[in-house]
């Protein structure tokens, strides 16, 4: 049956580069309002090793791509253009800017193009959240012209990003973490017969490649008898790297597919790097793996040390919390059952959809973290 839609409910999201991350949010976002009749228009820059994702946006979401060919002005400039002819071309309810550069390029719109909709912000873990925390005149500058527009809420995907985001403003931040696939809720755990770890990746990232090989070197005696397993991307040495420690790399995009891999692993383990909501460590959660994560920010949000999973801060602490799980099934049942117990808390599709819309209503007078009620973020008093 078709839906009808009011002339002015069209939602314009400006994104830049769409990573997994980025989509775990996006994708939702839009997908939950695509359910509901809104009309949306995407633009997004068209990266060609990110092609797997476009298909997986709702049938009714028209997609403007930006080549990724173009030069970061010449593609800032593209982007306003293509703002402009979509907000132009029909009413629209609300924009909503992904990511700092879209930010940027949203708020000029705004105070210089007349545009008046409502606006949303979320960051997606920016590299340029340290110099907005440095409070740079420019970020300060952007941020605080926003504010100043008729209407502008923000949604962080994370804690660390609104503890970030609320130094620069005065906005209550909203936060909505992404949703985890229903596959991996329901894969059942079938350790295979000898130790295997596993890690994802797909940000060629090659510290976290260099980590993870060290390990498997560390763990290749022969009385151990441990695999580990890449799945994701990797740049040419890392690539290189990887396989002269006998890492086996899958590059796999497909879901299903993950959580079956998953589920066969002994123990998932979480380097430096990921920026954003850590959604592939929220994954190997919901899949009921014992976590082994490197202290940082983001995995602090979703790990609770020792009990959910374990937060390192050395090498030799993470390498004793691996060996430590892979000789003690019992540990490895604890951490588990308690990693998937609070991914069903937090990551589920019915979770998210709560929060989300929460976020997308009049701001609220409170900060939400996976649908449930906290105290205001504002501002700290100087």
């Amino acid at each position: 049956m078709k839906v009808s839609r009011p002339v002015d409910h069209h939602v314009v999201h400006l994104v830049g580069a769409v990573n997994d991350t980025v989509f775990s949010l996006l994708g939702a976002m839009t997908h939950v309002q695509a359910e509901m009749g809104v009309d949306q228009t995407v633009i997004l820059v068209d990266e060609p090793a990110q092609r797997y994702l476009l298909p997986r946006f709702h049938p009714s979401i028209r997609l403007v791509l930006i080549s990724a060919h173009l030069g970061p002005l010449r593609r800032m400039r593209r982007s306003l253009q293509c703002l402009r002819e979509v907000v132009n071309s029909q009413p629209t309810r609300a924009l909503h800017l992904h990511g700092f550069i879209p930010s940027l390029v949203g708020t000029y719109a705004a105070r210089f193009h007349g545009l008046s909709q409502t606006l949303y912000f979320s960051p997606h873990g920016s590299r340029l959240l340290k110099p907005i925390v440095a409070v740079s005149a420019l970020t300060r500058l952007a941020f605080k012209s926003v504010a100043r527009l008729s209407d502008q809420r923000t949604i962080a995907n994370s804690a660390f990003d609104a503890s970030a985001l609320v130094r620069v403003t005065n906005e209550k931040i909203q936060i909505v973490e992404s949703p985890v696939d229903s596959v991996f809720f329901a894969a059942a755990r079938h350790e295979v017969r000898r130790p295997l770890l596993m890690t994802v990746s797909r940000n060629r990232n090659y510290e976290a490649a260099a980590m993870f090989a060290q390990l498997a070197v560390l763990l290749s005696e022969e009385s151990l008898q441990v695999s580990c397993n890449w799945l994701g991307t990797a740049d040419a040495d890392s690539l290189a790297r990887l396989s002269a420690a006998n890492v086996a790399v899958f590059d796999i995009t497909d879901a299903a597919e993950r959580a079956s891999r998953l589920s066969s692993a002994w123990v998932y383990v979480a380097f430096v790097g990921e920026l954003g909501f850590p959604l592939f460590l929220a994954e190997a959660m919901a899949a009921g793996l014992p976590c082994v994560v490197w202290d940082t920010p983001y995995h602090r949000d979703v790990i609770e040390d020792g009990k959910s999973g374990f937060c390192c801060s050395s090498y030799p602490q993470l390498l004793a919390c691996v060996t430590r799980l892979i000789d003690s099934p019992e540990e490895r049942q604890r951490i588990g059952s308690a990693a998937r117990s609070e991914a069903h808390r937090r990551f589920d599709s019915k979770t998210f959809r709560d929060a989300f819309l929460a976020a997308y209503h009049p701001a609220p007078s409170k900060v939400e973290v996976a649908g449930k009620p906290g105290r205001p973020l504002r501002k700290p008093s100087l």
